[in-house]
């Protein structure tokens, strides 16, 4: 069973993510300031840390650049929830390579979405899954073709992201996901995707933020198409500005965007 440590120094939130990381089959352990959680994390190593980041002795940045910068510790991933409102924290977060960031108040679903995304239990679909089918195997590779090409869904809502998934596989691609703006930037820029399909409405920033971060990385010439619910006409003028290769607004056309994605990255 994997543990998650609790940086926090509100009881009745730690309280309330003890019985909701319980639940969802984790084993878990608290800190009520920075100096005893970096503490607790070197003693324990757990597989995640979920830090706040105003705490008394310290703050949650500063026990992460510990975590990151310790031998036993740098490879953990790291969730932030903050009451913070200020939006140089997303850029800060983001650098320090977190899993994720969280206002307050969040949802737990997602929260506990992005934490088994971190830890690779089953993507982002660790609690949800009893109510879908499972993921269909990769598209086998046919012979001669090369390696399957590499789509990554940056999408908040699981059930788009499962639709597009098994749909992108059928047609031969490999696919993964991720559920918010940060959790996106890192796995676009560990993983190489050969094209991103991108929400721009997303929990810890939005799919400009990301595109952004991404244009700016060694990853620049990535494909991203845009997927959107929303009519705002500067939503479309921004995409292109960032070098869009497409945008859908919801609902598309499946087979449109699949004949987008094909002329990008074709199989």
């Amino acid at each position: 069973m994997k543990t998650i440590l609790i940086i926090e120094d509100d009881p009745n939130i730690v309280a309330a993510l003890e019985v909701r990381f319980k639940d969802g089959g984790y084993e878990t352990l608290s800190a009520g300031d920075a100096l005893t959680g970096f503490s607790k994390a070197l003693q324990n190593l757990p597989d995640l840390v979920v830090l706040d980041i105003s705490m008394p002795a310290g703050d949650g940045l500063q026990v992460a650049r510990k975590l990151r910068s310790h031998q036993l510790t740098r490879e953990i991933p790291f969730v932030f929830v903050t009451a913070n409102r200020n939006p140089e924290l997303r850029e800060q977060v983001m650098d320090l390579g977190a899993a994720g960031l969280f206002e307050k108040p969040y949802n737990a679903d997602e929260l506990l979405a992005v934490i088994g995304h971190a830890l690779g239990e089953t993507g982002m679909f660790r609690r949800p899954i009893a109510r879908y089918s499972p993921p269909a195997e990769p598209a086998a590779v046919k012979p001669g073709r090369g390696a399957a090409k590499k789509v990554l869904i940056v999408e908040d809502d699981e059930r788009i992201a499962l639709a597009l998934s098994l749909r992108l596989q059928s047609a031969g691609y490999e696919t993964s996901t991720a559920p918010d703006a940060i959790s996106g930037v890192h796995s676009a820029l560990s993983a190489h995707p050969d094209l991103l399909l991108l929400d721009i409405s997303l929990p810890a920033g939005n799919g400009f933020t990301v595109a952004e971060r991404v244009r700016r990385s060694a990853s620049a010439k990535i494909p991203i198409i845009f997927l959107t619910a929303s009519k705002q006409p500067g939503f479309r003028e921004r995409a292109l500005e960032l070098g869009a290769a497409g945008y859908f607004e919801k609902p598309y056309e499946a087979e449109a965007l699949l004949t987008a994605v094909n002329q990008h990255i074709g199989v």
